[in-house]
């Protein structure tokens, strides 16, 4: 995990800054920039994982997702997810679709008597 940052990427994220992030489209015109969080989580983690357990893959993969899902437009650019397969929703709704009407406009007999 950590062989990232030896080539100049992220050392605690991956697909950022890779020759196949070459076309990826980035929500802000570039790929993240992590340096300040990284620091913030070294010096106020609780835990330091072995390099190669399975808690350090877990983090690895956990901070890579969320890369990926608020920085990369293209969901076809992500590489943690396939997607293809993968949806997402709020509350039980799925993207796109509007809230049902009475989530929207409170009811005139719900006020105080």
């Amino acid at each position: 995990m950590a062989a990232a940052a030896e080539v100049g990427g992220d050392k605690y994220r991956s697909f950022i800054h890779c020759e196949s992030e070459r076309d990826t489209v980035w929500r802000n015109g570039a790929p993240p920039n992590y340096d300040v969080v990284n620091k913030l989580f070294e010096a106020e983690r609780t835990q330091v994982w072995p390099e190669g357990s399975l808690e350090e893959k877990v983090q690895w993969l956990l901070k890579t997702w969320e890369m990926e899902l608020v920085h990369k437009v293209r969901p076809e650019d992500q590489k943690t997810v396939n997607s293809a397969k993968y949806t997402a929703s709020t509350n039980g709704e799925m993207p796109g679709r509007s809230p049902p009407p009475e989530l929207l406009v409170p009811s005139m007999d719900e006020g105080p008597d």
